[in-house]
């Protein structure tokens, strides 16, 4: 027969931590959970290999620790108390992020995976990146998802840090201290016009691009910016006469009408085989910029987001690319 035992009080600090020792020494988490569910010592005692007796005195150790009966014996085996019953089940889910924890570091395997990678990506980057992104997951990792991310105006960093986000992919200069990057490709800017645009019938000249009026990409993305900052330099302004949140719309526009615009040349290629438009090099030079693609060092590691990192240098690292070795950007 169990003595009375004295209602649960809280714990202090050392208390909390003793019984943590006695649920994790000898078996003692994992007893639990099996009692809760064999309803029996014994087959506890068998899992966990150790003696009934030496079990049972596990067993006693915790009902003083917590202060609980744990489990009772009735005509149909050992019964958990509410408590008991609670600890088991606290138990068993204890031990599935556990084992799921010392899973995460075992060789990834696409091809079973049903992992939501997600990443950082403007519209540009979604044209370009996700149709040939969704071809080889259905190929490779038919039961992997992604979902696309937008990028934050203030602190893109936090949701990489945090692992809310795996990766970022395109140009970001706020990306420093505790992240990794890899460039994929060099990206440059185009013009392009509708076919058989008028003014263009002998290719881009200055004059031309300052008559012609303009479909322009008010984009927040950070190396956008040094369209119209090269053009000033060279005294030119565009005339705009639509204005609009993000490049990706801007092709059939110009399909459509006799403006013209400065794009992404990725963009442009990838529309030129959709809608009748020409591509130009811009009036002047402008610099290009390099795409890369970021994680938080905390994830370096990791085998699904070393493996989804892959992806994107195999599918999109230009090959005349010079710097094909990982970097840190915090220049450690």
């Amino acid at each position: 027969m169990l003595g009375r035992v004295m209602p649960f009080e809280p714990f202090d600090e050392a208390a909390r931590l003793g019984c943590w020792k006695g649920l994790v020494e000898r078996g003692g988490l994992v007893g639990a959970e099996i009692i809760l569910h064999q309803r029996s010592v014994s087959a506890a005692s068998q899992r966990i290999g150790l003696s009934q007796s030496a079990a049972s005195h596990a067993l006693a150790k915790l009902r003083k620790q917590l202060g609980d009966p744990l489990f009772t014996r009735t005509a149909n085996g050992v019964q958990p108390t509410p408590y008991g019953e609670r600890l088991g089940f606290a138990a068993r889910e204890s031990l599935d992020v556990l084992h799921a924890g010392l899973a995460s570091n075992l060789p990834f395997e696409p091809s079973t995976t049903t992992r939501r990678f997600n990443f950082f990506a403007g519209d540009v980057g979604q044209m370009v990146f996700l149709p040939k992104l969704a071809v080889f997951l259905k190929e490779t990792a038919p039961g992997a998802t992604m979902r696309v991310a937008p990028v934050p105006l203030e602190n893109p960093g936090a949701a990489l840090s945090s692992g809310e986000v795996d990766v970022a992919v395109g140009f970001f200069d706020n990306l420093t201290s505790g992240f990794l990057q890899s460039i994929l490709f060099q990206e440059r800017y185009v013009c392009i016009v509708r076919a058989g645009h008028p003014n263009f019938r002998t290719g881009m000249s200055i004059e031309a691009f300052k008559s012609t009026a303009h479909a322009i990409a008010d984009s927040t993305g950070m190396a956008h910016a040094m369209i119209d900052q090269v053009l000033a330099r060279h005294r030119i302004r565009r005339k705009d006469a639509i204005r609009v949140p993000g490049f990706h719309v801007l092709p059939t526009i110009i399909a459509n009408s006799d403006l013209l615009a400065v794009i992404p040349s990725r963009l442009a290629k990838a529309f030129e085989r959709y809608v009748s438009i020409r591509l130009l090099p811009t009036p002047v030079p402008i610099p290009p910029w390099d795409i890369h693609i970021y994680w938080h060092e905390r994830y370096h590691h990791d085998p699904p987001i070393q493996w989804f990192r892959s992806v994107f240098i195999k599918l999109f690292r230009d090959k005349a690319s010079k710097a094909s070795r990982l970097s840190a950007s915090s220049r450690r």
